[in-house]
């Protein structure tokens, strides 16, 4: 899963999350949509929020898990074309989430839009860190802020699934087929591009060992269907996998019809690769 499709996710499904990460508080913050948008096949941005009247602040927001010298003038430029297609809104607000510090390149000549508050900066891993009792969180949101603190926290199997356990526990409370099978999905895919040796077995044990799937009905159909989401992660990266090895023999000069016999790959998928 990349990370910008997940982040998107997590947006989508709780937009009042960015905006609280972001610092914003605005009237009816609930009722905001987001989505990502392109701008007049110029630029695309990775998240716009949208409020229910244009009365209220439209919200641009990139997520960044690399260095990009490039980023804020580009989230400017999206924010001036959004202004000119959708005069309607007066007011229009930027964010920027990173990983972390060490990729942002800094404001340069947009810092007064940073100063202004006009153009917030987020780091991920330290807004996942202050996750603490007492916060306002909502229970979806403190369960979402969880599952992005492991995207942006360094590979230690031990302390994620304590996160993964409290991640549990957070959404437990709430019951809901559609949004369980979604955070699932979330939560399947992120530990197996996070940690591509961990087994099957690991992963049933670990949803398992938390309580996000109580109450969604029979524990077997649970079961089964987990047994399918890896499965189905699972033979995606064993056949990405598979496709960099055949990219890796083909620059050793080995004949594409030979790779293609060898590592079980259609020649029209090993040409599609390389291109």
């Amino acid at each position: 899963m990349k990370t910008d499709a997940l982040y998107l996710n997590l947006f989508e499904t709780a937009p009042t999350l960015a905006l609280h990460l972001a610092g914003y508080t605005f009237e009816r913050a609930e009722e905001y949509t987001c989505r990502s948008e392109e701008l007049k096949k110029t630029f695309r941005v990775d998240a716009v929020f949208t409020p229910p009247e244009p009365s209220l602040p439209l919200v641009l927001a990139e997520v960044q898990f690399q260095r990009e010298v490039g980023i804020y003038a580009r989230l400017v430029s999206s924010c001036a074309i959004m202004q000119l297609q959708t005069p309607e809104y007066s007011d229009v607000r930027m964010v920027i989430f990173f990983a972390n510090r060490s990729i942002d390149t800094g404001a340069g000549i947009w810092q007064p839009l940073v100063e202004a508050e006009r153009l917030q900066v987020v780091y991920l891993d330290e807004a996942t860190a202050l996750l603490v009792e007492g916060q306002t969180f909502s229970p979806l949101e403190r369960a979402l802020l969880l599952l992005a603190r492991v995207t942006v926290s360094p590979s230690d199997r031990t302390k994620d699934d304590l996160v993964a356990v409290e991640f549990g526990q957070t959404l437990a409370p709430m019951r809901g087929e559609r949004l369980m099978k979604e955070l699932h999905d979330f939560f399947v895919n992120l530990y197996l591009e996070k940690y591509a040796t961990i087994t099957y077995k690991e992963i049933l044990t670990m949803i398992a060992s938390t309580e996000i799937f109580d109450g969604i009905g029979n524990n077997v159909s649970v079961r089964e269907y987990a047994e399918a989401q890896v499965q189905k992660a699972t033979q995606e990266v064993e056949h990405r996998t598979r496709l960099e090895s055949a990219l890796a023999m083909l620059d050793a000069g080995i004949p594409i019809e030979q790779v293609a016999s060898i590592l079980h790959l259609p020649i029209e998928q090993i040409t599609a690769a390389r291109a």
